[in-house]
């Protein structure tokens, strides 16, 4: 992490990628944390051994958009809080998505969203 907070790409590791049941434009991605949570978003977890933070990256590629929803799970519980990242933690998702994407699908994030679409429409008929 950057001294002044900024997640970079040895921070985080992009797994499990789909679209939204819902929002078919929308990729779903859950994002792994190698970073001090506590430090980036003023926690205090790092020392509760039954309590994570469960992060999922929202990617709309037609948008040119993302959103980072964060959940707090614990024995207790868990707890919900959105992160809006900044432009270079944007830039970073995306362009990690988008690697993933084309690594493992051999796509573009619109054709993905699209790819994935288009097989639900199938199995509907």
């Amino acid at each position: 992490m950057k001294s002044n907070s900024e997640l970079e790409a040895k921070d985080v590791r992009i797994e499990d990628l789909e679209t939204d049941d819902e929002w078919q434009h929308i990729i779903v991605a859950h994002m792994e944390t190698w970073f001090d949570v506590d430090k980036k978003f003023h926690l205090d977890i790092n020392a509760q051994d039954s309590t994570w933070l469960n992060m999922t990256v929202f990617f709309d590629p037609y948008k040119d958009t993302v959103s980072i929803l964060c959940e707090v799970d614990s024995d207790d519980g868990s707890e919900e809080f959105y992160y809006e990242p900044t432009k270079n933690e944007t830039e970073l998702l995306k362009d990690m998505i988008a690697q993933k994407i084309q690594i493992e699908e051999d796509q573009t994030p619109k054709e993905f969203c699209e790819h994935y679409f288009d097989e639900e429409q199938e199995m509907k008929q």
